[in-house]
C-alpha cells in the first residue's frame, strides 16, 4: 500500500479567517496520527461542516484532504477518485501553478497508478513537481518526490526511485516532519526489498515498527508488519513470514476490511506453497476466492498464480492452465513484469508436464527472453543505484537551498504578522546551520553503511565473508574470555561439490551455495553469524552456546539440508554437507579454535560425509 503525504504550505498560516477547531483537525489529519479510516472520515466531515463559504484557503485544504482520503478498493472507486481530481483541477486551473493544483495532480497520479495507468501519469506528475519547485515550497516538493519515488519503486525503476526518496527523506527530516519521514523511510526500505536487498530492508522495517508501536500508531505498525513479512519471505524465512501475514490479516478483519484481509491470506498461501503445504494453501485460496474479484487486480493475479501452482503440484494440469491464464490477464493489466515472468515459467512447466512439447518450448523461449531483458534492466539499475548512493551532492545542495528560501519566506510572514525583533533572524540562522549539519551527517551515514556492507559481505551468498567472519569470531572469543561464557563454532562444507560444478556447471553450483546459505540463515538466531570462508566452506559462530547444544544444532542443520528437495534446483540433485563442531576451552586466539573445527570437519568427511563430528 502506498501512503502519500499531504502538504501544509506555510501560506496556509496567513489565513485571515479564524477557525481554531478547523486548524486543530487539519493538524491532526496531516500528522498521520488518526487511528482508522472511519475516524479519518468523521474528522473530514466535521472539518467541512465548520467551514464558512468565504474561508477559501481552508475550503481548498478540504478538497486536497478529501482527494487523498477517497476509497481505492476497486477499479470503479479508483476511477471515481481520478474524476474527482480532474473536476477540481478544471475548477482551479488558474492561477497556475497553485498549491491545490499541484497536490491534486499528485493525488490523481497515485490513483492512476493504482488502476494500472502507469504510462500516462508521469507527464503531469513531473510537471506538478517542477511547479512545486517554482513555488519554492519544500513540503510540497517532498510530498511530490516521495509519491513519485514510491511509484517508481513499485514499477522497478530503483535508481530513479532512490534519488526521489532520498531527496524527500532529507526534506522531511529538515522540516521536522517525523511522521512523514517515517512513511518515506518505509518506502526506502521497500525499495531495498524489491531491489533484492531484503536484509537491509528488514533492518529499516523493524526499526519503523518499534517506533510506530511506541507511539501507539497501530495502523502504521500494521502496514510495516506486512512489509516485514514480505522481506522475511524474500529471505526464505517462510514460517516467520506466515506469522506476520496472519497478524496483518487479523488486523484487517478487526477493521472490517475483508479485501485487505483476503490479500494477506493470499500471501500466507504463497508461503505455505513454498513449505509444500499444498492442502493448507488450497483451503486458504478457496476462501480468498469468495472475496477477491478481477476488480482487485493485484490480489486477483497472485491468487490465481498460487492456485495454478497448487493444481500443478497436484497434476491437475488443465485446471492449472485455466488459473494461470487468469493470472496472466491481471498481471498484464497492472504491467507487473515480475509477475508475468513467474507466469511464463510456471506455464512452461505445466506444458512440459502435460507433454505439450511445442507450447512448452515456445513459452520457455518467451520466459528466457523476458527474464534476460529484466536481468539486464536490473543490472543497469544496480549500477545507477550505486552511483546515486555515492553521489548525492546535488540533492543535498538543492535541499539546503530550498530549506533556506522557505525559512526566509516564513520569516517574512512572521515579521508582517508580529513584528518580531532580531532574535527570530538569529534563531532561523541557527536552524539552517543545524539542517546543513544534519544533512551532511545523513550523507556520511549512508556512505559508511554502504562501504561496510560491500567490504564485509560475500557477493554471491549475501552472508558474511571470510574477513567479517573472522573479525566477529575474534570479538565473540574476547567476550567469552572476559565473561566466562561459552562459544561454539560449526565448520561445514558441501559434500562432493566438485562433482556438482563438473556435471551441472558453475552456475548451478552457485545456486547450491546460495541455497545452503539461505537454509543456514533461516535456522540460526539473529545473534549468530553465518559466513562463507571458502569456495564451498561455511563457518557458523554461536555465541553463548556450549558444545552439546552446538552438536545438536549442527545435526539439525545436516538433516535439514539432506531432506531439502534439491530437485527444485536441478533434477536428480541431492546435496548433503559434513560439519565439524568446536567449542572454546582456554584458547587465547581464534586460530586454534578454527583448526579444531576444521579437524572435526575432516573427521566427518572421513566417516562417510553427511554427518557431524566434534573436537
Amino acid at each position: 500500500m502506498l501512503v502519500c503525504a499531504i502538504g501544509f504550505s506555510s501560506i496556509a498560516y496567513a489565513n485571515p479567517v479564524k477557525n481554531l477547531r478547523a486548524d486543530e483537525i487539519y493538524t491532526l489529519l496531516d500528522s498521520g496520527n488518526f487511528i482508522s479510516d472511519e475516524d479519518n472520515r468523521k474528522l473530514l466531515s466535521e472539518y467541512k461542516s465548520i467551514l464558512s463559504d468565504d474561508d477559501i484557503i481552508r475550503q481548498e485544504l478540504y478538497i486536497r484532504l478529501n482527494c487523498w482520503s477517497l476509497p481505492a478498493n476497486t477499479t470503479e472507486e479508483m476511477q471515481a477518485a481520478v474524476k474527482y481530481a480532474d473536476k477540481y483541477l478544471q475548477i482551479y486551473r488558474q492561477p497556475a501553478p497553485s498549491l491545490i493544483q499541484i497536490d491534486l495532480q499528485y493525488c490523481k497520479a497515485w490513483f492512476l497508478y493504482a488502476q494500472g495507468e502507469s504510462d500516462s501519469l508521469f507527464a503531469d506528475l513531473n510537471t506538478a513537481i517542477l511547479n512545486a519547485y517554482k513555488l519554492e515550497d519544500p513540503r510540497l516538493i517532498a510530498d511530490g518526490r516521495s509519491t513519485r519515488g514510491a511509484i517508481l519503486s513499485y514499477l522497478g525503476n530503483f535508481s530513479e526511485a532512490l534519488e526521489d526518496l532520498i531527496t524527500a527523506q532529507n526534506l522531511y527530516e529538515s522540516l521536522n516532519l517525523t511522521y512523514w519521514a517515517n512513511v518515506n523511510l518505509g518506502e526506502l526500505a521497500n525499495s531495498y526489498r524489491r531491489f533484492g536487498d531484503a536484509r537491509t530492508a528488514l533492518t529499516y522495517q523493524i526499526k519503523l515498527e518499534k517506533s510506530y508501536l511506541k507511539n501507539k500508531q497501530i495502523y502504521e505498525a500494521n502496514l510495516t508488519n506486512n512489509q516485514i513479512a514480505l522481506s522475511l519471505e524474500k529471505l526464505e524465512r517462510y514460517e516467520e513470514a506466515i506469522e506476520r501475514f496472519q497478524k496483518t490479516r487479523d488486523f484487517w478483519l478487526t477493521e472490517n476490511n475483508p479485501i485487505a484481509a483476503a490479500d494477506a491470506s493470499i500471501s500466507i498461501a504463497g508461503n505455505l506453497i513454498s513449505l509444500n503445504r499444498l492442502k493448507d494453501a488450497e483451503v486458504i485460496l478457496h476462501d480468498a476466492q469468495k472475496v477477491i474479484t478481477p476488480k482487485n487486480d493485484n490480489s486477483y493475479s497472485y491468487m490465481n498464480l498460487f492456485m495454478a501452482k497448487v493444481h500443478y503440484q497436484q497434476e491437475l494440469y488443465q485446471q492449472a492452465l485455466i488459473d494461470i491464464d487468469q493470472a496472466e490477464k491481471a498481471f498484464n493489466f497492472s504491467n507487473n513484469i515480475r509477475g508475468l515472468n513467474q507466469v511464463l515459467q510456471l506455464k512452461s512447466e505445466i506444458y512440459q508436464a502435460s507433454q505439450q512439447w511445442q507450447l512448452a518450448y515456445e513459452t520457455l523461449k518467451l520466459f528466457v527472453e523476458s527474464h534476460l531483458s529484466y536481468d539486464k534492466k536490473v543490472l543497469s539499475e544496480r549500477n545507477a543505484e550505486m552511483q546515486a548512493r555515492f553521489d548525492n551532492n546535488k540533492i543535498q545542495t538543492e535541499n539546503t537551498m530550498l530549506i533556506q528560501r522557505d525559512k526566509e519566506k516564513q520569516l517574512q510572514l512572521d515579521i508582517m504578522k508580529r513584528n518580531e525583533d532580531m532574535q527570530i533572524i538569529i534563531i532561523s540562522l541557527v536552524a539552517i546551520i543545524l539542517v546543513i549539519v544534519s544533512i551532511f551527517a545523513y550523507k556520511q551515514l549512508l556512505r559508511k553503511r554502504l562501504f561496510r556492507r560491500l567490504a564485509l559481505t560475500d557477493e554471491l551468498t549475501k552472508v558474511a565473508n571470510r574477513r567479517d567472519s573472522h573479525s566477529q569470531g575474534n570479538y565473540f572469543l574476547k567476550i567469552a574470555q572476559q565473561s566466562s561464557t561459552p562459544l561454539s563454532l560449526i565448520s561445514f562444507d558441501a559434500d562432493n561439490f566438485k562433482a556438482v560444478n563438473d556435471t551441472l556447471g558453475h552456475d548451478m553450483g552457485d545456486k547450491v551455495l546460495v541455497k545452503l546459505a539461505a537454509i543456514s540463515t533461516s535456522m540460526m538466531r539473529d545473534t549468530d553469524v553465518i559466513g562463507r570462508v571458502g569456495g564451498e566452506e561455511f563457518l557458523i559462530l554461536l555465541p553463548n552456546i556450549d558444545k552439546a547444544k552446538a552438536i545438536e544444532i549442527a545435526n539439525r542443520l545436516v538433516e535439514t539440508i539432506a531432506k531439502y528437495d534439491w530437485s527444485q534446483i536441478s533434477p536428480n540433485l541431492h546435496q548433503t554437507i559434513s560439519a565439524g563442531v568446536a567449542s572454546y576451552t582456554n584458547e587465547t586466539e581464534l586460530s586454534p579454535l578454527l583448526l579444531k573445527a576444521d579437524k572435526a570437519l575432516y573427521s566427518a568427511k572421513a566417516a562417510g560425509r553427511n554427518c557431524v563430528k566434534a573436537e
